[in-house]
């Protein structure tokens, strides 16, 4: 290689790493990954809750290299954020091999006869002139081929993931590894194509493309294709073998919990899909620009132009899969990351098209330098804020998170059980048993969801089933977002009498912040009964996004609505009335809603210390001591609030 073109890819990867350091943070979901670790070295097998053989990743091999770290003494989340880095530099150094294999000679076979001849003889004198040392000049294609990895390393979503602890930038690196031996040593795609599979089960999708290419376009023959196909079977079979004996299925249980076939998938896809195309698709001017490419490619393998067909392949099928599952549950352009390297890599053939199409030399040497860095600008600055929002929503739930699951350890003493609609962070910094309320661990919920008419959630995870999940009889249920129901299998437990009647809401104070969850009260709860109606749960859902927004007096409105269409006997409507009145200084009517709250549920913790806060401002300390000794009994960490001035006497 060229020392100057080294010393700019030295310089790509130096800017990669500071850029991946820039996002530092563990998403959430990288918690279960590190939870089966955990497991797996201390000998409890590749399990998320002991005892419990359920394959609730999609990450085989990510999980398996963690271990490996792990054992050797390092610790997990460290491991995970080096392995993804080096993955990132790794994938950026075999884009721009991949690069230069597209673009050699692009420059020069699109033209006229005579143009190709003229352009040919230039290229060959110019190497002549640059060899010294037995090293050639690089020419324009060289330089050019810098362009897709730089681009990369601009992007913000490719740098957010490989620092995020999942195994988003070792997928990245096996796909390109396949697609560089795809053109090269082509039977070495096998094996990295496996790989990619053991990484994230879309790895088989990869595979599937290179062979249509391979037996429809390259028109190497069926029989050979098939020959390919046994060797990736071959290289799976032990993996899959070990699936069967030990989970009992072939499909990890995520699959079940999260995908589907709809129009509701597609329209969420459709979505996910717009988003990136703002983000990282020039509104939709780069996948243009891969049809100009598939226009202009020969079938079979009349010269270099031929390398671009799989990757336009890769494209267009990877693009149209992710869409009709639905896109992805988190921010920031996951699932779009193996498509990126092979839309840039279009970038640098477009822009060694432009150059090639300018007769003035000035232009031919700084057009295409300033289109790119025009493109470099939009890939890094546009999308940038909004990451940075995504970012911080996800350190602060992490730590929210790990938080609770400090102070439950805390709470119980030991071992107990817990259900929770984000599990990462809870279940790795607790020993509980953990029930995923949407299924992505659980077999249950997974293959058996309800079906509630009425539950209005855009979550794209909408299995639940909350009856089964009752009948485990977990210690504490924890929300997503408080005591506000965000998601469908939230939602539904809302419906549900032995969840309004058995649970309660349970203050655990965190700064200047009430972190919500729901413990179970003592005894046997009476028979469970489903209410028909789930309007009052998604009116609830609404309360706690006005009275969030300081909207007391619309989410007073609205809760007055609860109690109106909702069940009998939901008294937490009449707590936050009394809440939402109280706030608004109406003490007559927060009193009125409190004692109504309090005489329907003695555990409503809010109105006994609203109704303490009353008596103590009107000097009836004898009530107020009562209120406080009720307070105690069932929350007595709610007396440590003294950070939140709203409800303080």
């Amino acid at each position: 290689m060229n020392k100057k073109i080294g010393a700019v890819l030295l310089l790509i990867l130096l800017f990669f790493l500071l850029h991946a350091v820039s996002y530092n943070f563990i998403q959430d979901d990288a918690f279960i990954s590190y939870r089966y670790v955990k497991n797996l070295v201390s000998g409890r097998g590749l399990v998320f809750n002991t005892g419990e053989r359920v394959e609730g990743y999609t990450n085989f091999l990510w999980i398996i290299l963690l271990a490996l770290f792990t054992t050797l003494g390092l610790n997990t989340v460290a491991a995970s954020k080096f392995l993804g880095l080096a993955s990132g530099c790794l994938s950026l150094l075999l884009l721009y091999r991949i690069a230069r294999i597209l673009l050699r000679g692009e420059g020069v076979e699109w033209k006229r006869t005579e143009d190709r001849e003229r352009e040919r003889r230039k290229q060959d004198q110019e190497n002549q002139e640059g060899q010294k040392g037995g090293k050639a000049r690089p020419g324009p294609a060289d330089w050019l081929a810098l362009a897709p990895p730089l681009l990369l390393a601009a992007n913000g979503a490719f740098a957010y993931w490989c620092i995020s602890g999942l195994e988003s930038g070792l997928f990245v690196l096996m796909i390109l590894a396949a697609t560089y031996f795809y053109f090269t040593r082509e039977r070495l795609m096998v094996p990295f194509g496996a790989l990619a599979t053991l990484v994230r089960p879309e790895g088989a999708l990869v595979f599937a493309v290179f062979l249509l290419d391979k037996v429809l376009f390259r028109r190497d023959g069926l029989k050979n294709g098939l020959r390919f196909a046994a060797a990736y079977a071959v290289l799976l079979l032990p993996y899959l073998i070990f699936k069967v004996a030990y989970y009992g299925d072939l499909l990890p249980n995520p699959f079940y919990a999260k995908t589907g076939f709809s129009w509701e998938y597609v329209r969420s896809g459709l979505g996910y899909f717009w988003r990136f195309l703002r983000h990282y698709g020039l509104w939709g001017g780069l996948y243009l620009l891969t049809l100009i490419g598939w226009r202009r490619t020969p079938v079979g393998r009349e010269n270099s132009t031929w390398v671009r067909r799989p990757a336009l392949l890769m494209i267009w099928i990877y693009s149209l899969a992710v869409i009709l599952i639905g896109g992805d549950v988190l921010q920031g352009h996951r699932f779009f990351l193996p498509v990126l390297p092979f839309l840039y890599l279009f970038i640098g053939w477009g822009l060694l098209r432009l150059r090639c199409a300018v007769t003035s030399e000035p232009l031919r040497r700084w057009l295409p330098a300033a289109a790119l860095a025009a493109l470099l600008s939009v890939t890094f600055f546009l999308p940038r804020p909004w990451l940075l929002t995504v970012r911080r929503a996800e350190i602060g739930l992490g730590r929210k998170m790990a938080d609770t699951a400090a102070r439950l350890n805390a709470l119980f003493d030991g071992s107990f059980t817990m259900a929770a609609s984000t599990i990462g962070a809870l279940s790795y910094y607790s020993e509980a048993t953990v029930i995923d309320m949407l299924g992505l661990t659980d077999p249950m919920i997974a293959r058996h969801p309800e079906e509630i008419p009425g539950i209005a959630s855009p979550w794209k995870e909408r299995n639940y089933n909350g009856r089964y999940l009752l009948s485990r009889d977990p210690d504490v249920i924890i929300f997503s977002t408080g005591m506000k129901p965000s998601a469908p299998a939230e939602r539904a437990l809302l419906l549900y009498s032995e969840f309004r009647d058995h649970y309660y809401p349970y203050y655990l104070p965190r700064g200047d912040l009430l972190q919500v969850v729901f413990r179970r009260k003592p005894g046997d709860p009476a028979a469970n009964r489903l209410f028909p109606d789930a309007a009052f749960a998604n009116l609830f859902n609404q309360v706690m996004s006005l009275e969030s927004r300081g909207l007391l007096a619309l989410a007073a409105e609205k809760t007055e609505e609860i109690i109106a269409v909702g069940p009998p006997d939901f008294s937490w409507a009449y707590d936050r009335m009394a809440s939402l009145h109280f706030l608004m200084k109406n003490q007559a009517e927060a009193e009125r809603f409190a004692r109504q709250a309090v005489g329907m549920d003695d555990y409503c913790v809010l109105s006994h210390y609203i109704l303490k806060a009353l008596y103590l401002a009107r000097g009836d300390s004898a009530a107020a001591g009562e209120e406080h000794d009720k307070i105690l009994r069932y929350n007595p960490e709610f007396l440590q609030l003294n950070a939140d001035e709203r409800y303080r006497p």
